[in-house]
Order: structure tokens, then C-alpha cells, then sequence
């Protein structure tokens, strides 16, 4: 069993390592990445965080590492979700799908799908136009267990749908969702409105 000591000196090297990094005559955005994919330690990957941030790396992509890190709990993916949608609001939308798409695939655990759909809510509210985030709601449907989420996303898509530019890709996915439940008179009804809306989305 590790002690107070052992576990104080474990954190001592995690904060030297980021501390070192000031000093290193090296890509700060390749270090900071490689600790962000490899590191099982939440206190390395938070220092990791807030030096990139003091450094100014502002790539989305290094912190898509960090937040698909496995060792990171839910809580966690959400804290630094938060953060970077608050500091970078021009990627919100990638910020909140991305962190969606990893709750989503974290596990089956109810809370995890709670919290990706609504993240995923999250990101259609940065974009309404966009019908990506109502698509990707479709697949956290659950056809076994009657969540309460699955209210929320058939009203969610449903009142989204209007703002949405490629209305037809919404409407198919609502489709599907309808054809796995057996109800043949919903399913068609959203057929038509998606041929009907990629003529319209044609000319």
C-alpha cells in the first residue's frame, strides 16, 4: 500500500515533469501531447492542461488526446469540456460533439449516455444549422429500457429540426429510429418529409 510519503513524492515528479517542460529546448504542443495520450495520472494530465493553456496552445486537436484519454473519469472529461468551451467559443460545437462522441463510447452506463445527449444538445445550440448533433442523438436511443432521454431526444430533434439546413439527414435518422420500434405510420410520415425536404434542398 503506497503511503502519505510515496504518494506526495509521485506527485512532486508529475508537477517536475510539466515544470521541466518550461526549460526544454522541444516542441511544447508535441511534449504536452504525448503525456495528454500516454499519462494514466489525473494530477500529470491536469498540470498537463493548465501548461498548454499558459502556453497558449490553442489546437483543437491536442485536447481531443486529453479528453479521449481513458483514464480520465466522467467527471473529469466534463470538467475540461467546460473549460475549453468557455475559453475557445468559436469551437464550442467541436468541443461539445467531440466529448459527446467520447461519453457516448465510454460505456453503457445510463449516466454517461445522459450526459452525452446533453452535450450533444450543447453543441446544436452553438449551431443550430448543423444536423449533425440531431443525427449523432438518434444513436443514443435506447429501444430495450424506456430512458427518460429518449424523450428528450425525440422532442429535442423535433423542435431542432426546423433550424437545421440539411433537414432530409434528420428525417431519415428519425425514420430509422421508427422502423426498429415497429411503428410503420411514423416511419413513413418521416420518409416523406425527408424526400421532401432533399427536393427542396436541391433546387
Amino acid at each position: 500500500m503506497m503511503g502519505r510519503g510515496s504518494s506526495l513524492s509521485s506527485r512532486l515528479s508529475l508537477s517536475q515533469r510539466i515544470y521541466k517542460l518550461n526549460y526544454m529546448n522541444k516542441d511544447y504542443k508535441k511534449e504536452v501531447e504525448k503525456i495528454f495520450r500516454e499519462s494514466n495520472s489525473s494530477n500529470e494530465l491536469f498540470d498537463a492542461f493548465h501548461f498548454a493553456l499558459s502556453k497558449k496552445i490553442s489546437d483543437l486537436e491536442s485536447y481531443k488526446i486529453l479528453l479521449a484519454n481513458p483514464a480520465l473519469s466522467k467527471d473529469e472529461i466534463k470538467m475540461f469540456t467546460e473549460k475549453l468551451s468557455s475559453l475557445h467559443t468559436d469551437k464550442a460545437f467541436d468541443i461539445y460533439s467531440w466529448s459527446a462522441g467520447v461519453l457516448e463510447n465510454k460505456t453503457t452506463d445510463y449516466t454517461f449516455i445522459e450526459d452525452a445527449v446533453n452535450y450533444y444538445i450543447k453543441a446544436a445550440h452553438t449551431d443550430p444549422a448543423k444536423h449533425e448533433p440531431l443525427v449523432r442523438l438518434t444513436r443514443l436511443f435506447n429501444y430495450e429500457i424506456n430512458f427518460p432521454t429518449n424523450t428528450t431526444i425525440l422532442n429535442f430533434i423535433n423542435d431542432g429540426v426546423a433550424s437545421v439546413k440539411e433537414k432530409r439527414k434528420v428525417y431519415n435518422a428519425l425514420a430509422d429510429v421508427y422502423k426498429k420500434l415497429g411503428n410503420e405510420t411514423i416511419m413513413k410520415r418521416y420518409k416523406e418529409l425527408a424526400a421532401k425536404s432533399a427536393r427542396n434542398e436541391n433546387q
